[in-house]
Order: C-alpha cells, then sequence, then structure tokens
C-alpha cells in the first residue's frame, strides 16, 4: 500500500477532512491532495505529527512496520493498527488471541514473535 493510500485511510479513520488535516499539521489542503495522491511526500517533520495525529508510529504511517523493534506498548498498538486493516482470517485469529490474553503472556507473545525474526535473518 502506498503512503497515499495508507494516510486516506487514517484519515477518515479519525473523520478529519483534507482541509481538516491540513490545519492540524500546518499545511495546505492541496498539500494533504498531493501526498494522497503521492504525487510529494511529507518532510520527517510532518511525519512525526502525522504519527502522533492518529497514534501510529512513522513505519506503520509509511505502511512498513518493523515490528521486532518495538517495546510491548509500540508492538501492541501496531498489532492493533495492522488488525485493524486486516481482511485475512489469520490475521483476525492472532488479534483475537492477543485481546484475551493477560499482560504477562503478551510478553512471552513478543518475545516468540521477535526470537521467529531473528530466525528469518
Amino acid at each position: 500500500m502506498s503512503f497515499g493510500t495508507q494516510l486516506i485511510k487514517l484519515r477518515k479513520r479519525k473523520n478529519l477532512t483534507q482541509i481538516e488535516l491540513a490545519e492540524i499539521v500546518g499545511v495546505k489542503q492541496y498539500v494533504i491532495s498531493a501526498w494522497e495522491n503521492d504525487r510529494t511526500e511529507p518532510n520527517i517533520s510532518q511525519l512525526s505529527k502525522l504519527g502522533d495525529l492518529f497514534e501510529v508510529s512513522i513505519d506503520y504511517l509509511i505502511d512498513k512496520p518493523v515490528i521486532v523493534s518495538m517495546n510491548e506498548e509500540q508492538f501492541i498498538k501496531t498489532i492493533e493498527n495492522i488488525n485493524k486493516d486486516a481482511n485475512d482470517e489469520f490475521t483476525k485469529a492472532i488479534h483475537s488471541l492477543c485481546d484475551n490474553l493477560p499482560e504477562s503472556k503478551k510478553e512471552k507473545m513478543l518475545n516468540v514473535i521477535k526470537a521467529s525474526a531473528e530466525l528469518l535473518k
């Protein structure tokens, strides 16, 4: 998914218009339109503002989640965001499993995923 498509999805999830988002980020509406149409990209400061607004990491915002480098809180938030986008049954099942786990088990699950990712390198 392109950055523009990701931005549209996140903006709509927050029920924001392009004009409202532009005001929050400190740019003109046509800049948001250019981002959403993948004609230009935001700078790092703007990406940071967007990440804070949408409560996602920059890597998620640009659709490149890096789960293995996250602490537990970031991991859980990323999984929540990924699962908001998920259409496949496997991802939905993982999300459901995480919802029902106590905090101590979520930490163990994070460790298993980190170890699995290391094996894939």
